[in-house]
């Protein structure tokens, strides 16, 4: 990747962890928040409209909004990545063929109405994409951190929390709240879970096989 890609790169994923996009597409309506400045003061003001088409790529990426506003149609292009965008809220997804729908221009009243999806289809259409997300997340086996076991390895998992990472990641108030659900009583810091976490990550072997090795090292040398 060039300099300039890169910076791009850096540059959407810094604006993506503000606020988060949904999926959306063309025939889609949405209500785009978009903030506002007036003078010395800003605002938000909520833009709703159907979308018509998405263009361009990475951080250059854009969508064009269509409203009727007292029987004129307006159009708005909004940047994907601007920091003005504050968030896209998804209201009823459409049902259309085309991926650019610049046909609605010519069009007036019921003629420019666009058949709403199934909620059915929507459903299925939700249900793979979690299947994809989950399907992405990485399964370790907890209890090869020493103190967590099989047992306390059941119960994080079904905490949601299966994989060393997400161990790795855990603030002081994680920490705080893990310990209080499953009655651990400060044992995630005495036995160093999330430094555990990162060595297991790093390829390093378990704690626990490492101990175990010394001890048997040492009975042999008795």
């Amino acid at each position: 990747m060039n300099i300039i890609g890169q910076l791009e790169a850096e540059q959407a994923a810094k604006i993506t962890a503000q606020r988060e996009i949904p999926d959306f597409a063309p025939g889609d309506t949405v209500i785009v928040a978009v903030r506002i400045r007036e003078g010395e003061r800003s605002r938000v003001q909520n833009y709703e409209g159907v979308v018509i088409a998405r263009s361009g790529a990475g951080i250059h990426e854009n969508f064009t909004v269509r409203k009727m506003s007292y029987g004129e149609g307006v159009e708005r292009v909004f940047p994907m990545y601007s920091p003005l965008v504050e968030g896209v809220t998804v209201l009823r997804r459409g049902k259309v063929r085309r991926a650019k729908l610049y046909y609605l221009r010519g069009l007036t009243g019921k003629r420019a109405r666009i058949v709403e999806k199934q909620r059915t289809q929507v459903k299925k259409e939700i249900a793979k994409v979690a299947e994809a997300t989950v399907a992405e997340v990485s399964v370790d086996d907890i209890s090869l951190i020493s103190g967590v076991g099989d047992v306390l390895a059941k119960k994080l998992a079904g905490e949601g929390v299966n994989s060393f990472k997400q161990i790795s990641e855990w603030s002081a108030d994680d920490v705080a709240d893990y310990d209080a659900k499953l009655d651990l009583k400060g044992r995630i810091e005495r036995e160093e879970w999330i430094e555990q976490a990162k060595e297991l990550m790093a390829g390093k072997a378990p704690r626990a096989k490492v101990d175990q090795e010394a001890a048997e090292k040492a009975a042999k040398d008795i």
